[in-house]
């Protein structure tokens, strides 16, 4: 059962139990007690979704699970960009239970393809299997023939694959846990009816099974063998006490994620941060000269920006994670300042008759309130175009972003809209 809410509602909104774990995590904003938090928790094999705030939100039991599906493989995508959290300009965005959700979706895969875990047997056999040659000229006698020795009884071996072990069952009892809480987040069947053929580990005790994962490494030389067992290691080593736990794994701040998905579904962006002025400080030295010294680490660094094709036309983009329902909830005076000169920056490095677009995108539905941003002389009411260019507002959906994102595709009607 899925239960789907948004980032940033008010606490309120939430069963106890789930408060309690938000709580224990510091996932809530302190001046009024709303939730900061994109991403699940799931607890008693009930999943709780916090979307994107302003997303829509499913109603039928179906559309929930896919566009949860879709909401978690978005996170655990952007969970393996590290770069897009390392060069962030803030403290990230916060991530919370990531290895897990990889381990997690990793294991419900490999068994999706794979099956259970079957163990390898090898047996010596009597003129049957492949020859030993070895052991059968040891062992057998050999009759004179105008090609050679030639051997009516041979010794081989015969190998053969079982699921009656110790390490099928601890793998079984796995993915029964998995399926029963997470086996949503994978599109397709699972083998649900093989599971419970399977009897329960002879021992729950994690050193014990941890063991058995030992020996069976001993002797194991597949490939994926290999993987599955040092997976499900990882995942007994992690596991507190026989009941389940509440899992957290999501995003404390949505922000960087809504920045870095944009960058990756808009057509036709460019890199320009590297081109940008630097700031540099005048600096007199002890022998009494001076010199110029850049900053680099005081760079500018720009969201996004775009080039049409063939074209001196350019759009400076910020992806801005506010609510923008209103005056109260709109961009301070900060990202405005930004917004306005990053246009001037841009303009020291491109062509003079260039034409250069300025936006912030929120999330949310077309038909959000805010349509541009300008500004305007106090004592004349005029606005101030020529030396602010006005800053157009579009809201998109964070559903439509993340499903673009997902399957690698641009927004190709966002992208030419950037541009008028």
């Amino acid at each position: 059962m899925i239960e789907i809410y948004h980032d940033r509602s008010h606490l309120n909104e939430v069963p106890s139990d789930i408060k309690a774990v938000l709580k224990t995590h510091k996932l809530l904003l302190d001046k009024d007690r709303r939730i900061q938090f994109c991403g699940m928790i799931v607890s008693d094999n009930q999943a709780h979704i916090f979307f994107p705030r302003n997303s829509t939100l499913a109603t039928t039991a179906s559309v929930k699970e896919n566009a949860s599906r879709l909401f978690v493989q978005a996170i655990y995508n952007f969970s393996l960009q590290s770069k897009a959290i390392k060069y962030a300009d803030d403290d990230g965005a916060g991530f919370i239970g990531d290895s897990q959700l990889g381990l997690i979706i990793s294991l419900l895969k490999d068994y999706q393809i794979n099956g259970l875990y079957s163990h390898r047997l090898v047996e010596s056999v009597f003129n049957s299997g492949k020859t030993n040659w070895s052991k059968t000229i040891a062992k057998s006698m050999a009759f004179p023939s105008k090609n050679g020795p030639l051997y009516f009884d041979t010794w081989g071996t015969k190998h053969s694959y079982s699921q009656d072990s110790e390490v099928t069952r601890i793998h079984a009892a796995i993915m029964k846990q998995l399926i029963s809480r997470f086996g949503w987040l994978i599109s397709g069947s699972l083998q649900v009816k093989e599971l419970e053929q399977v009897p329960n580990p002879k021992s729950d005790k994690v050193p014990i099974q941890l063991s058995m994962l030992n020996k069976e490494l001993q002797v194991t030389y597949s490939d994926r063998d290999i993987w599955l067992l040092t997976q499900l290691k990882r995942f007994i080593s992690q596991q507190r006490g026989n009941k389940p736990v509440a899992e957290v794994m999501g995003l404390r701040s949505f922000h960087v994620m809504w920045e870095h998905m944009l960058c990756k579904v808009l057509k036709n962006t460019i890199e320009v941060n590297t081109l940008l002025p630097s700031p540099a400080y005048l600096m007199q030295n002890s022998d009494g000269t001076e010199s110029i010294v850049d900053a680099k680490k005081n760079s500018q660094r720009t969201d996004i920006v775009l080039r049409r094709p063939y074209t001196d036309e350019y759009s400076v983009v910020d992806a801005k994670y506010y609510g923008a329902s209103s005056i109260a909830s709109v961009p301070a005076w900060a990202d405005l300042v930004k917004q306005f000169f990053y246009v001037t920056a841009l303009k020291t490095i491109i062509p003079d008759n260039s034409s250069v677009s300025n936006a912030f995108i929120f999330p949310g539905s077309e038909s959000g309130p805010i349509r541009k941003v300008h500004m305007r002389d106090k004592s004349s009411g005029a606005v101030l175009d020529p030396e602010y260019p006005p800053i157009t507002c579009y809201y998109v959906c964070p559903n439509d972003v993340m499903a673009h994102y997902v399957k690698n595709q641009k927004m190709e009607d966002l992208s030419e809209l950037l541009f008028e």
